[in-house]
């Protein structure tokens, strides 16, 4: 059922069409051909009023059909201009100009055939009664009729045009907001998944860091026991008791990640990690080291040591850690040396060497200087905090050097 509008512009277009027929037959000598012709136009006034049902979905075909119907026959241009407004707000430019121009011929004619026609069958014309005078529009008149009639029709069909591109544009400004929201979504997907890769990779590292130096230590201390169990000098109990220390410390920090596993939350990681060490620690360090039976030489210098930002303190510590660890699982009964600077402003030095053990070279080398999960760990903390990392054989000796900025100044 065509809306009220659409009826409107049919009844309308079909109206002038058959003014215009009326008023041509008018003109014409009355015999057979001109009925034919009167038919024939009847016809097609009606098919071209009818066509303007679709000119939303084909108005250039129609635009074009009536135009040339207008010129073939004494038809007026109104369905042509109908269908023009349609052809400004949907087709390209090339095409408006193309069906402005068909348009603009057909009004030209038509209005032209009534310029030429005399007395009655003039459509813009009056008589005076009273006199019997008549009076007919002048050719400006036609010309000015013509010019607001398509000017008419462009400005309907530019207003048309705006309103469908702003409507495309809100279209296209929703579209792109619910591609913007999925983006969020997928990078709020992808933070989460970094977060929980993070969290893995700082348990993991704490996990080789700390139970991994314990069960060290442990070792260490089974083997020396083994060696001296029968020396009747050598304090058993001490040993067993340094070996249990250690043991529980390793439980203690297994016992603390099973609970951090078991525990929901975005902050797994932290939990588990648990307090930082700090600078003051690493003395306490090398002694569990040297009790264990480590030939170990350190020098630790450390300025406003309790001012370092955990972060800082934490990675330290387990550099020093892990580098003592892999000197006691490569190079047993080796020397080990540790040396650390800590100031302010001048940052954290940490270098730690020992006896070059074969795995400890051939590890490093075929790894391109990475070197195993432990060496790995350590380059990650380090350079998580913008700091520099090597670990290589150099003059018999497996080197480590970390250096780590410490943000302020001397005091």
């Amino acid at each position: 059922m065509p809306s009220a509008g659409t009826a409107a512009v049919i009844g309308v277009s079909a109206f002038s069409s058959i003014v215009a027929v009326a008023f041509a037959s008018s003109g014409r000598y009355r015999d057979g051909s001109s009925a034919l012709l009167d038919m024939v136009c009847l016809l097609a006034l009606t098919a071209v009023a009818a066509s303007l049902i679709w000119r939303r979905r084909w108005p250039v075909a129609i635009c074009l059909g009536a135009s040339a119907v207008a010129l073939v026959l004494p038809l007026d241009a109104f369905a042509s201009l109908v269908a023009l407004t349609w052809v400004y707000a949907q087709a390209r430019h090339r095409t408006v100009l193309l069906c402005t121009g068909a348009s603009v011929v057909a009004v030209a004619v038509s209005l032209g055939r009534d310029l030429a026609r005399e007395g009655e069958a003039v459509i813009f014309s009056t008589t005076i009664q009273e006199t019997g005078e008549r009076f007919e529009l002048m050719p400006i008149g036609y010309a000015i009729i013509g010019v607001l009639m398509v000017a008419g029709a462009v400005a309907v069909g530019l207003v048309r045009r705006y309103r469908t591109d702003a409507r495309a544009a809100r279209d296209a400004a929703t579209a792109e907001a619910k591609q913007a929201a999925a983006l969020r979504s997928q990078a709020d997907h992808l933070r989460t998944e970094l977060s929980r890769q993070d969290e893995r990779e700082l348990i993991a590292r704490e996990m080789h860091d700390t139970v991994a130096h314990h069960l060290s230590l442990v070792s260490l201390h089974a083997s020396v026991l083994e060696v001296t169990a029968d020396d009747p000098g050598v304090d058993v109990g001490a040993s067993a008791r340094s070996m249990r220390g250690e043991a529980s410390r390793a439980l203690d920090e297994m016992r603390t990640l099973i609970a951090a596993l078991r525990t929901a939350g975005d902050g797994l990681a932290e939990q588990y990690a648990g307090p930082a060490p700090r600078l003051a620690d690493l003395p306490g360090l090398v002694d569990d080291a040297r009790r264990a039976g480590v030939d170990i030489g350190a020098t630790v210098f450390v300025d406003q040591g309790d001012s370092a930002p955990p972060a800082l303190t934490r990675a330290v510590y387990r550099v020093v850690q892990e580098s003592l660890t892999n000197a006691m699982k490569h190079g047993p009964g080796g020397r080990v040396d540790v040396e650390v600077r800590a100031r302010p402003g001048n940052g954290v030095d940490v270098v730690v060497h020992n006896a070059l053990a074969q795995s400890q070279g051939l590890g490093a080398a075929s790894s391109g200087g990475t070197g195993g999960a432990g060496l790995i760990g350590m380059r990650e903390r380090v350079e998580a905090l913008d700091g520099t990392f090597s670990a290589e054989a150099q003059d018999g000796r497996f080197v480590v050097r970390a250096h780590l900025p410490w943000v302020g100044s001397p005091v």
